[in-house]
């Protein structure tokens, strides 16, 4: 960046939201960004805009930014390499097929109904990304509108989750868990494949000394409180005293906290912490503008993956109950307010704010689909539309821009 940038646009933060493996267009938009020359000293991510914000904090730059993309052509390429079937979910069905009686012998193409379910079990994953995803999506929705419910009211004796925990409640749960042991099942998937990748590409020593300020975004399951955790947390901090042991922990601590802001529950195990459960803010929180603005940063660049085109403002109660796919969530009038609000605080405290959208969602990419061929695409497309935008960038700043309505 030039001096005159420097002076125009200060210091820059780059806010990196979630959406699962529409992420990806996240990642190329904010690389051309990089390449532009605006290097961010400040990163705010939560779900798996935090996977994104791994390479640009390690390696600041360039280097960091083509790192990030590197990770999603070379591992992120398909649903198996991002999670697996839960391991309890994996018992129960193994437990299941053991069951099926020897008559179901000579079915199904190998000669064995029994051997072909096992073998599906193997390619379950894919099987719930493509042909499971509205339950997903509606499981998500529902915990979205239902936290935002909870905000709704102000004394916390008519909580949701005052009331999910009262006696009676719970002792009925209780009783259901005898037969079915819900407090086993944790979560339906296990994102060991992708965390142990990342635990690979990324060397945290790097992160904890890298001079950009990243902030990681969670929510505390028991209070529903918005969480933030920091790479320059006193308690991560080290002065070159400490053993192998002790650099370790703090190590394992802060990948705790990566996972946390991560961990997409029902679908991913909620992460345990001080005897707190943390997981992904993205549906209660899925745009974070009271934290970004709070950093005094000069420039604050948003990456959305709602398309923009898509964003519907008037309610309407009957198609929100059944826009549940790819292109049309639920919260994206929510999303369209939280922009509102901040572009207000952007013209309020003279803050250049650039909300960057894709045009539109590409098939084959959704919260748990992706492919090769589809991250090539977006690559593509990305980087051809955010030269474009970068090439008049003060057009898009929204400090200036009438008000959004």
């Amino acid at each position: 960046m030039s001096d005159h940038q420097s002076n125009k646009y200060g210091n820059i933060l780059f806010v990196f939201c979630g959406g699962g493996c529409k992420a990806v267009i996240q990642a190329v938009a904010a690389a051309e960004v990089v390449h532009a020359g605006f290097c961010p000293t400040h990163i705010v991510s939560s779900s798996a805009g935090t996977c994104n914000a791994l390479g640009f904090v390690e390696n600041p730059g360039v280097v960091g930014a083509e790192k990030t993309l590197r990770i999603w052509e070379d591992y992120i390429t398909s649903p198996e390499a991002i999670y697996e079937v839960h391991p309890f979910v994996q018992e129960k069905l193994a437990s299941l097929l053991g069951v099926v009686p020897q008559v179901s012998q000579g079915w199904g193409p190998s000669g064995s109904f029994l051997h072909d379910l096992r073998r599906a079990i193997k390619f379950l994953p894919l099987v719930m990304s493509f042909c499971m995803r509205t339950p997903f999506r509606v499981a998500g929705r529902t915990v979205s509108f239902v936290f935002r419910l909870m905000d709704a009211f102000a004394s916390q004796h008519k909580s949701f989750r005052r009331l999910v925990q009262a006696p009676e409640i719970r002792e009925t749960f209780d009783e259901m868990d005898k037969y079915f042991e819900f407090k086993r099942m944790k979560a339906f998937l296990d994102p060991l494949p992708l965390l142990a990748r990342l635990g690979e590409q990324i060397d945290l020593q790097k992160v904890l000394a890298s001079p950009i300020v990243w902030h990681i975004i969670t929510e505390r399951y028991e209070d529903g409180a918005t969480v933030v955790f920091s790479n320059k947390d006193p308690d991560l901090a080290m002065d070159g005293s400490e053993d192998t042991r002790s650099q370790k922990a703090k190590h394992d601590l802060f990948f705790k906290r990566i996972r946390a802001s991560m961990a997409l529950y029902p679908l991913f195990e909620m992460v345990e912490m001080n005897s707190y459960r943390y997981l992904d803010a993205d549906l209660a929180n899925p745009l974070p503008v009271e934290e970004a603005f709070s950093l005094g940063c000069d420039t604050i660049f948003i990456f959305l993956n709602v398309p923009r085109e898509r964003i519907r403002i008037e309610p309407y109660p009957l198609r929100d109950l059944l826009e549940l796919n790819n292109f049309l969530r639920l919260n994206q009038r929510y999303i369209h307010h939280r922009v509102k609000e901040a572009q207000a605080k952007a013209k309020e405290r003279g803050v250049n704010l650039f909300v960057i959208c894709p045009d539109e969602i590409p098939s084959g990419l959704g919260l748990l689909e992706i492919d090769r061929k589809v991250i090539e695409f977006v690559k593509n497309h990305e980087q051809k539309r955010m030269k474009e935008y970068l090439a008049n960038l003060d057009a898009h700043n929204l400090r200036f821009a009438p008000p959004i309505q």
